[in-house]
């Protein structure tokens, strides 16, 4: 059956019909057509397990991104083995590994009038100016990524807010 209204352009009509699909939530839970579940929050984390999900899923990522540099074709050259295990201690002690390219550490330097270049850019010259654009509590090491790119070390929040780099 249709009904018809009328709108801005003109006429219309639309079916009642109305389909329901079965399926999965975010959390993997069966979840019926209209059925709102109480006990989850919508990333899919009990509510009184919500910071510890974040610190999870925090520790997850930052490990995959250290595995990532162990496999496959390297540009510039892979991460040393005392490098990473230096990395991983530092995320089983809750810090967060990210990355960033050599142009935004760029960006960055010039707009703190330090000294970079972007071609012959190193780990120490990168540290200094991200711990020069976010403070020395924030940044904790830095070291380069098979692709060129630079892996920093950063603490999950700054100044009581998540910490993530802005771009």
């Amino acid at each position: 059956m249709a009904t018809s209204y009328r709108g801005r352009s003109g006429s219309r009509t639309r079916s009642n019909n109305k389909s329901f699909s079965y399926g999965f939530d975010n959390s993997s839970n069966w979840t019926k057509p209209g059925r709102k579940t109480s006990k989850t929050s919508v990333t899919g984390c009990a509510s009184g397990y919500k910071g510890w999900c974040t610190t999870f899923e925090n520790k997850i990522n930052s490990f995959r991104t250290l595995c990532n540099q162990t496999k496959g074709k390297a540009s510039f050259g892979r991460p040393s083995t005392a490098t990473l295990n230096t990395f991983s201690n530092w995320i089983n002690k809750g810090a967060v590994i990210q990355t960033c390219s050599a142009t935004q550490v760029s960006r960055w330097a010039r707009a703190k009038n330090k000294a970079f270049n972007n071609k012959t850019a190193s780990p120490a010259t990168c540290k200094n100016v991200l711990t020069a654009k976010f403070g020395k509590g924030t940044i904790k090491a830095v070291a380069r990524t098979k692709s060129g790119s630079f892996m920093v070390v950063t603490s999950p929040t700054c100044k009581g807010k998540v910490f993530n780099f802005p771009f």
